[in-house]
């Protein structure tokens, strides 16, 4: 017996061998064949809206190459907790509509008990140093909210808000002339055309609007702008503030939604319509082979991958190197929008008994009006639903806490600095915190924040720009694209989705 069952052994572990071997062999196999291969389009990075352009040009049966970094998690797990850091709220809420239009059928909440009620539609809130604010979805519930928090200035609230409803109209009946797959608010016609048109959008962005308006309500504009998408500013054009703020609050919504399981099920969908995917340590050079290819050689690897159009997918300070000299347009674009602000995620597992009564999921906090937004004086904080043993356990929640730092200098020195001030703010929210921390977390932010493929930045605008037709270009030159944050920084994941689906509809029209 002890014979055969050696014999046994011996099988197993020599059959184990050879599958293994195989999977291995079939992957290098695969690998050389991508290297030799040239690819209609190759997509560095696998941010959202690069896979949406990825998987329509992989459906019209283009060979598309996505190169994925290896290194980076989108999440973070631990004794129980689960931890997603985020850019904005939007990324945690949003129309279905838009959903459709990327992941139709499919269920991307995250999971919750059975049973649990939803926020009566809150967006989030907004916590100022005299005022807290639930911003409701229903406009007679918002309305209660600034009546009781802005009682002085109510007349002059009450003639803003009205407005922005006023626009609101107007830009209805834009979209409503628009051409049928249009992607709306985005403007596709020619500039002679927009020159010559008139829309009735007022002109004028919020430091004028709001000049006469006491600090608190002006900041309080200001935080609902960044936090619907990654756009730091002190003003934003008035139109765009009442789409934001007034996006059709009868649309459906798609409430806590999950993103990392979207993306990770458009990656599924990209592979079964015949997509490639190669995980990769990074790109150290990218090189234009005459006008119809180009060329990428990978760190630490000698393979070298090829392609017809290449689709830049990350942010472009991690890009601008790539290129050397050739790279002038990718800097002209880098110096027009640069990041003003890293978020950094510190996540802590906390005891459900020390949440304040009327706290939402999600919420913006200032301590200090006067002061920066670094240092820990403004912080986005999200919440696990209670209840959800997915994301917590029994009794506890996951609080991820997003704060600013300063870009540029020794990152990881600045985390530790940091995280002093965000205790300091945290305990202002939540009293007597620290007798009800399981534990606080920061290794995700040291070992992510390096990689190439991190997204969580505010930006900010050099000059003047058009809402309507973005800041950085989905076309950059011939056969060269980029997609991400930057096209429309102030959209959010709607601008992440529209710039993903601009992309693939100009290189699809390309290869036509």
């Amino acid at each position: 017996m002890k014979s055969n069952g050696s014999t046994n052994l011996l099988y197993r572990v020599s059959s184990y061998y050879h599958a293994t071997k195989e999977i291995v062999s079939e992957n290098q196999t695969n690998s050389m064949k991508h290297q030799h291969k040239v690819f209609d389009v190759a997509i560095l990075g696998a941010g959202l809206s690069g896979l949406i352009a990825a998987t329509r040009l992989a459906k019209e049966n283009h060979s598309v190459l996505l190169l994925k970094e290896e290194g980076y998690r989108s999440s973070y797990t631990r004794d129980g907790y689960r931890f997603v850091p985020y850019s904005n709220f939007s990324e945690k809420q949003i129309q279905t509509r838009l959903l459709k239009k990327i992941s139709p059928q499919t269920d991307h909440r995250e999971n919750q008990k059975k049973g649990d009620k939803p926020e009566q539609k809150v967006s989030f809130q907004v916590i100022l140093p005299e005022a807290r604010i639930d911003l409701y979805r229903k406009r007679s519930l918002l309305q209660r909210e600034w009546r009781r928090e802005f009682p002085e200035e109510l007349n002059q609230i009450e003639n803003f808000y009205a407005e922005l409803e006023r626009i609101k109209q107007v830009l209805k009946k834009v979209k409503s002339k628009a051409p049928p797959g249009s992607n709306f608010p985005i403007w596709n016609r020619s500039f002679l055309k927009r020159w010559l048109s008139f829309d009735g959008l007022p002109k004028g962005g919020t430091d004028k609007w709001l000049s006469s308006f006491s600090p608190e309500f002006k900041k309080f504009i200001e935080l609902q702008m960044i936090s619907h998408g990654n756009l730091y500013s002190d003003s934003f054009p008035i139109p765009l503030v009442s789409h934001l703020i007034f996006n059709d609050e009868g649309d459906e919504w798609e409430e806590s939604v999950d993103l990392e399981k979207v993306t990770q099920g458009m990656i599924e969908r990209f592979i079964q319509t015949g997509g490639s995917v190669e995980d990769i340590e990074g790109v150290e050079k990218v090189q234009m082979k005459g006008r119809r290819e180009f060329s990428l050689s990978l760190k630490g690897d000698e393979k070298i991958f090829r392609s017809r159009t290449l689709v830049l997918n990350s942010p472009l300070r991690c890009l601008s190197n790539l290129f050397g000299k050739k790279g002038k347009a990718l800097s002209r674009w880098g110096k027009k929008i640069r990041p003003r602000y890293v978020m950094v995620p510190f996540f802590l597992g906390i005891r459900e008994r020390v949440i304040p009564v009327g706290m939402r999921n999600s919420l913006v906090s200032i301590l200090n009006l006067q002061k920066p937004y670094e240092g820990g004086n403004l912080l986005f904080l999200r919440l696990s639903r209670k209840g959800d043993e997915n994301q917590a356990p029994e009794e506890k929640r996951a609080l991820t806490v997003q704060s600013l730092m300063s870009c540029g200098g020794s990152q990881k020195d600045s985390i530790s600095d940091l995280q002093d001030g965000v205790m300091n703010h945290l305990k202002h929210l939540f009293p007597f915190l620290e007798n009800h921390i399981e534990f606080i977390d920061r290794k995700w932010a040291d070992d992510q924040m390096d990689c190439w493929s991190y997204p969580h930045f505010l930006y900010e605008v050099v000059s003047d720009f058009q809402w309507r037709r973005g800041v950085v270009p989905t076309r950059i030159s011939n056969r060269l694209y980029f997609t991400g944050k930057e096209n429309f920084p102030y959209l959010g994941v709607e601008g992440e989705i529209l710039s993903g689906l601009k992309a693939g509809e100009e290189i699809s029209n390309k290869f036509g």
